[in-house]
């Protein structure tokens, strides 16, 4: 006799803790061995490979499969039935028909009305099991896939974008001789291009980073007025055309924190706010205490953020529904929002649709 709850129990584990399809299915043999009595069993996979086995040889297995071809007559049959000494339960997979086919020994009873049914339920159980695992494989596989990219392409395109920042500021300084009033012109525009591109290839790869598990700060005393400045001084190109006021505390404000890390997200901070506000508007960076949280505020006149949208910012690949002409990779603040919280701070947002937006780095104080 089955305990039920023992049997709810462990069906809960199986179904959400398997790690893979075959260790499920695996599992799944023992529970269904004890509801259908059976001597041994093994189940089948919609491409007809045996993906567990449990007292059978599995090349006895994959002859009495292909002998009986049970799976055909699963698709038309959809619940269980017997066959002589043997069981079997079909297994309505997302990627084609499956089964559970349990074989009673020859000392042991004919599977009677009662397993059946019991099985029957069992099997839609393992189905969704089955096929969430499935699903489950697919998502890592396409993170993965996401994450390789991300870091090949930051890797392979930053070499070339060196260079080409640096003939560009070899040309603005002179050093390849005397170009046209035009060209001239021209070039800060082409330098802060450049600038943007470097800044969305770092993103990128910080991103590949911390999503592999590789993103570690370099953390040591610092003085956030100090590294907020260079910040600022490393995007200044990109702040042409912007109103840009800095309000800041003249004495240090101390905290232990990864300079270059933090750099990157006022770096980011302060490009979006480029981004997303009108040409001539001003930006403005505040630097306070706070409730022993040293604060980095970067306050724009932009578009806004509804509420709809602020749940989804932070968000990997997450981007404003009706700015979606901006460029950008859609990692910038889900990054920053993380190595704030690295830092055991945090990165929140205040704003209003037309009302612009102000970003609050914040980490703690130094004790």
């Amino acid at each position: 006799m089955i305990d039920e709850g023992q049997f709810r129990s462990a069906l809960h584990d199986l179904l959400l803790y398997s790690p893979d399809r075959r260790t499920l299915a695996e599992r799944a043999l023992g529970w269904a061995l004890r509801l259908g009595g059976g001597e041994s069993a093994f189940v089948i996979d919609s491409d007809r490979s045996i993906l567990a086995f449990k007292g059978v040889d599995p090349a006895e297995a994959e002859q009495l499969a292909a002998r009986h071809d049970f799976l055909s007559a699963a698709a038309r049959r959809h619940e269980p039935w017997r066959q002589d000494h043997i069981l079997i339960v079909p297994l309505d997979l997302q990627n084609g028909q499956g089964a559970i086919v349990l074989i009673s020994g020859r000392l042991m009873p004919i599977f009677g009305d009662d397993e059946l049914n019991q099985l029957a339920q069992y099997a839609i159980s393992i189905t969704a099991g089955l096929d969430r695992v499935t699903l489950t494989s697919r998502i890592q596989a396409l993170e993965k896939a996401k994450s390789d990219f991300l870091n090949i392409a930051s890797h392979e395109l930053r070499g070339p974008m060196t260079i080409i920042k640096g003939y560009l500021t070899m040309f603005e300084a002179g050093s390849l001789g005397e170009l046209s009033p035009k060209a001239s012109s021209v070039l800060p525009l082409l330098i802060s291009k450049s600038d943007e591109i470097n800044w969305m290839l770092e993103q990128m790869l910080e991103a590949a980073r911390l999503e592999e598990g590789r993103l570690e700060l370099n953390t040591k005393a610092a003085d956030v007025v100090d590294v907020t400045d260079k910040a600022i001084d490393g995007v200044k190109m990109l702040l042409r055309g912007h109103d840009l006021n800095v309000d800041e505390p003249a004495e240090p404000v101390e905290a232990d924190l990864d300079p270059d890390r933090f750099q990157m997200v006022v770096r980011n901070l302060l490009t979006n706010a480029a981004k997303y506000s009108p040409a001539g508007t001003g930006i403005t960076v505040r630097i306070r205490r706070t409730d022993g949280m040293a604060t980095v505020a970067v306050i724009d006149q932009g578009v806004g953020i509804g509420p709809q949208d602020q749940a989804n910012l932070f968000t990997r690949f997450g981007r404003i529904q009706n700015t979606q002409h901006v460029q950008g990779t859609g990692l910038g603040l889900w990054l920053s929002r993380e190595i704030a919280r690295m830092h055991k701070g945090d990165l929140t947002v205040e704003s209003t649709v037309g009302g612009g937006s102000t970003f609050i780095l914040a980490v703690p104080l130094r004790q």
